[in-house]
């Protein structure tokens, strides 16, 4: 009676391991840099902590900006003054753009759209990014790279959590997300992440990224949408795992985390659904742990292997956190560990996190709270003050 359960589980648990052993197989710096002129995008809303750090992080790129575009929604945004403040930090222009408002899509998306206005002919190619990670020195030259030689049209990373002072919450969050950046999001050929993504100049002639904008909720699901209908080239690099350093508490990891996977569901259905069946495959464990703990002896001889499975998946997440620059604590890396090697209690809390994600139709981001319909049908239900918690 547990075999086939406790064979699914284990089918799950080995699934998530190939896929970081895959990618580590293939994760190395890259051997080509070359030069030209990248204009960097951001759009912001309210005053953070990880702002002054990002600006840092940007001064010290190897591959220079030629300036930075930032979008707020308005003079009355933090967001503005703050960067006003900062804009000294760094060795290359600040233009801020004032965006204003509209109530037909996402205010990051008419964020965007102001600040695509400025690009010109200037620009070999664009870069877009969010204000939430802390890039390497690299990071820069190493995604513009491919759209300046010509191999890709669109060049995509993805976040890696640090967790040093990350609660329980953020744990989990983070268990399922770097999951998720070694694993099944490559399925979804040409999904880009906006928190890192560079786009060509020819690419940007012929996507049309204000009109590919106009209409949606996620700035990220348009652009995957417009470049796959275009047959664009879109590279996902794994050396651009972008550390992501710990953002307010365990709601709001929570929060963003169900915010990302209801945009999968919107945007990338069939991916959403093929994560969640490896979810409640592996969430399998939990039964047998129940029947073990009621003295059945079949169904304890799977949970050694679950758990050693669980445990290796930590210890070869953590060479990736290593990999990409972040030296966690002892605190962080062994309750990653102890995630792992519990998979039977953590299998069950990753899927409860996914299926916060399966109604769609309400979505707060920041300050706004968002009907969405589809990918091109959204309206703003109600707007709170730039910075308000979610």
């Amino acid at each position: 009676m547990t075999n086939v359960p406790g064979a699914i589980a284990l089918l799950a648990s080995l699934a998530w391991l190939a896929g970081i052993l895959w990618f580590l197989r293939h994760f190395r710096p890259p051997a080509v840099a070359v030069e030209g002129c990248v204009s960097l995008l951001l759009a912001v809303t309210g005053r953070t902590a990880g702002l002054p750090p990002l600006f840092d992080a940007l001064a010290r790129q190897t591959l220079r900006p030629r300036r930075l575009l930032v979008a707020v929604e308005s003079e009355a945004d933090p967001a503005a003054a703050q960067v006003r403040e900062l804009a000294p930090r760094l060795p290359f222009p600040v233009e801020i753009l004032v965006a204003g408002v509209d109530d037909t899509r996402s205010q990051k998306a008419t964020n965007m759209i102001a600040a695509l206005a400025r690009v010109d002919a200037g620009d070999d190619a664009l870069v877009l990014l969010d204000a939430d990670i802390l890039p390497q020195d690299t990071w820069l030259s190493w995604l513009a790279t491919p759209a300046l030689n010509g191999t890709a049209d669109l060049v995509t990373g993805y976040r890696w959590h640090a967790l040093d002072g990350a609660g329980p919450g953020r744990h989990v969050v983070a268990w399922l997300d770097r999951a998720l950046a070694l694993g099944p999001r490559f399925v979804a050929t040409g999904l880009v992440w906006g928190g890192s993504v560079a786009v060509s100049r020819g690419a940007l002639a012929r996507m049309d990224l204000p009109d590919a904008l106009a209409r949606t909720f996620s700035t990220d699901g348009a652009i995957s949408r417009r470049a796959r209908a275009l047959g664009l080239r879109v590279l996902t690099r794994r050396a651009v795992l972008v550390p992501t350093p710990p953002e307010g508490g365990d709601r709001e990891a929570i929060a963003f985390k169900k915010r990302q996977l209801q945009i999968v569901r919107v945007y990338v259905p069939r991916l959403w659904w093929l994560l969640g069946g490896v979810l409640a495959a592996e969430a399998l464990a939990l039964p047998l742990l129940l029947l073990a703990l009621a003295g059945d002896a079949a169904a304890g001889w799977w949970l050694a292997p679950l758990a050693a499975l669980g445990a290796a998946r930590a210890a070869l997440q953590d060479r990736v956190t290593r990999a990409v620059g972040i030296r966690e604590g002892f605190a962080a890396r062994t309750l990653q560990l102890a995630l792992g090697a519990a998979v039977p209690l953590t299998a069950p809390l990753v899927l409860l996190l996914f299926t916060l994600s399966a109604r769609t139709r309400v979505i707060r981001w920041r300050h706004v709270e968002y009907e969405v319909l589809g990918p091109e049908q959204v309206r703003v239900l109600r707007r709170h003050a730039p910075g308000a918690a979610a």
